[in-house]
């Protein structure tokens, strides 16, 4: 774990021993073990650190922070912590936002490489553009997601069908569940 520079706590997980760094975020109410079945092919050739943003997982849940800037703030703060010069950041889904505002606040020269997945320019559906998110596309799919996160059980077994194209195993789906509901409700709503 490290403490980020306003007392939160980041946990993360380091895999592999040479090679690139590579530093895996993961999106809305998951966690590094979303990237469980990643890592141990990704650890073959780079060093791969895996950590939990706050809010989610086994890292602080504190009463601020609820902007993508501060979870960009923490990405600077575990890097700085973990010595990281030149690391490959991968985002899936809001993690590809939170490397889009760690380059907007911090530029992108400390970087080697940038990997988006799962979020497309715009999660809106608009006339012009019909490729928006599965989950939350409008303001009331918004809605609903905040009224459904008051059930976390009921929104945890649904949660991955938002997001994945196809079905996983009951096996990775239990990992899915297990991990969204070390979140708390108020802090995805």
């Amino acid at each position: 774990e490290i403490v980020s520079n306003d007392g939160v706590t980041i946990s993360y997980e380091i895999h592999g021993t040479s090679g690139p760094d590579l530093v895996l975020i993961h999106g809305w109410s998951g966690s590094s073990k979303y990237f469980s079945l990643n890592i141990p092919e990704l650890a073959k050739t780079c060093r791969v650190v895996a950590y939990d943003i706050r809010f989610h997982g086994r890292s602080g849940k504190p009463e601020w922070g609820f902007h993508v800037a501060r979870l960009a703030a923490d990405l600077k703060d575990l890097m700085s912590a973990l010595g990281l010069t030149k690391p490959a950041l991968l985002g899936t889904s809001m993690g590809c936002a939170i490397i889009w505002s760690y380059i907007e606040l911090y530029g992108q020269s400390g970087l080697s490489k940038l990997v988006f997945v799962d979020q497309a320019p715009s999660q809106w559906i608009m006339p012009d553009w019909p490729h928006g998110s599965k989950g939350i596309y409008d303001s009331a799919s918004l809605a609903n997601i905040q009224r459904a996160v008051l059930d976390m059980d009921a929104f945890a077994d649904g949660n991955a069908e938002c997001c994945l194209t196809k079905p996983p195993s009951d096996e990775v789906m239990a990992v899915l569940k297990r991990e969204t509901l070390l979140c708390n409700p108020s802090h995805l709503g």
